[in-house]
């Protein structure tokens, strides 16, 4: 339906309607004033003609009327063509050479047509009248246009008929209408597509507003750019206080998950810890019911992450920057063992990661690698189709099979020794999978442990 299609077919339509409708009307009205134009230069070739009768007529005594000299001039010597004229006296009619003999019965019109003549005014003489039209058919059923006209001869009454074939209005008409026509009909393919060209250009706008509000979607922009035309102002002040109002309630909601999540991982690794160490209470007791909470709180901590990320579409995060701060602090933290820091990551990457999430992820492993690492800690980033790997070694001990497979487990440490609740490896991988990544582990060539980190690029995260 019309009313469900896009504006620009809507307008089209439109115009391409009035534009129509439009041109048939002034093709029948220039139709109409050609025709009275073509039929009046007609009339006045008969009246001409009839004048210049009734100036050559004489009449006898007895009523026989007669003319002073001749009256066949073109186009009236033309035989059986439709140009005639006769005039009818008291005693005896006068024709055209090109009537052949013929006579016009201009009292027998053709269907419709007839016009009978006006009552002649009292106080006019009928020869000031004018001739009257009449449409017939001539001597050889063709159709004729007459002009008829009473005049005096003395003291006689004498009828003066001229006539012309209707092709000599029709024929002249249908050449300028087809003319007409052709012009018409490029004047209104010239207005179509201006309308076309007028369209696209006004509806413009709103094309540059719908990428812009894809650039906000995909995180390139932050608002809907106010400097837009006035009828669209009002619209895009809507749609940046919708904005507004969503990062506000975005920031609200994770400023809530992340002090949650805060506020009950230590405890919570804290009464782990003391469930598996307290062998003479109850720890067939505890251990279940701490792990249990344990599940519980990270199932609804990560619903209520993924809830208030509303996807990672628009979060996106520049690595390179991120990766370099985080390692330069590690190293100053880490500064007694003069740690290497090596980066390769391309400096325009970007994840589709909120830059919190982003940074406890990679601070998380770097930590760990610096603080295991003996003198060297490498990251490199590789792009894997949609996905950027991130790779971070050490040149430390390094673990084996089962214990990478431990230490992903919530809780779960190698070393009591070293500070820590355990929890580092498995809230990263959590992260990862809550972005739709992963993280693996695996052995580094230079000696210690080797952990991948995938993430989906930004640009791919904007292509879904």
């Amino acid at each position: 339906m019309l009313r469900d299609a896009s504006l620009s077919r809507r307008l089209l339509t439109a115009a391409c309607a009035f534009i129509a409708l439009a041109l048939v009307i002034s093709t029948v009205l220039i139709g109409f004033v050609l025709h009275r134009f073509v039929q009046g230069q007609i009339d006045q070739r008969l009246d001409t003609q009839i004048v210049f009768l009734s100036s050559l007529l004489r009449a006898d005594g007895n009523g026989r009327i007669s003319l002073a000299g001749s009256a066949d001039g073109p186009p009236f010597e033309r035989s059986r063509r439709g140009w005639y004229w006769q005039v009818t006296g008291p005693r005896n009619v006068l024709r055209s050479a090109s009537l052949d003999g013929a006579d016009l019965d201009a009292a027998m019109p053709v269907a419709g047509d007839q016009r009978p003549p006006p009552p002649p005014k009292k106080d006019r003489d009928p020869r000031e009248e004018r001739p009257r039209p009449a449409d017939g058919v001539g001597p050889d059923d063709e159709y004729l246009h007459y002009r008829i006209k009473p005049v005096k001869v003395g003291a006689h009454d004498v009828t003066i008929i001229t006539s012309a074939p209707r092709a000599a209005v029709l024929g002249p008409l249908r050449e300028a209408m087809t003319t007409l026509a052709i012009s018409l009909a490029v004047l209104g393919l010239a207005l179509i597509l201006a309308i076309m060209l007028q369209v696209r250009l006004g509806l413009r706008p709103l094309e540059r507003l719908r990428r812009a509000v894809a650039d906000v979607r995909s995180g390139h922009l932050a608002r809907v750019p106010s400097k837009q035309p006035q009828e669209i102002k009002p619209l895009v002040a809507e749609l940046n206080a919708l904005l507004d109002q969503n990062a506000s309630g975005l920031e609200r909601a994770r400023r809530h998950v992340a002090n949650l999540a805060h506020g009950l991982k230590t405890p919570l690794a804290t009464l782990a810890v003391a469930a598996s160490a307290d062998r003479d209470g109850h720890p067939a007791t505890l251990q279940p019911l701490v792990a249990q909470m344990e599940r519980r709180i990270r199932h609804h901590l990560g619903r209520a992450r993924a809830a208030a990320l509303n996807g990672p579409a628009r979060a996106q995060t520049a690595i390179a920057p991120r990766l370099q701060d985080l390692g330069d602090v590690l190293g100053k933290i880490n500064s007694e063992k003069t740690i290497a820091f090596v980066m390769d990551v391309p400096a325009d990457w970007l994840v589709a990661c909120e830059q919190q999430d982003f940074d406890e992820m990679a601070g998380n492993l770097l930590d760990n690698a610096f603080k295991w690492a003996r003198g060297k800690v490498s990251i490199r980033g590789v792009r894997q189709d949609a996905l950027i790997a991130l790779t971070i070694e050490d040149d430390g001990r390094g673990l084996s099979v089962d214990e990478r497979a431990r230490v992903l487990r919530p809780g779960e440490r190698l070393d009591e020794s070293a500070p820590g609740f355990g929890f580092g490896l498995s809230i990263t991988r959590e992260l990862a999978e809550l972005y739709g990544g992963d993280v693996a582990l695996g052995a580094s060539p230079l000696g210690g442990l080797c952990v991948t980190l995938r993430l989906p690029a930004a640009n791919a995260a904007e292509s879904r």
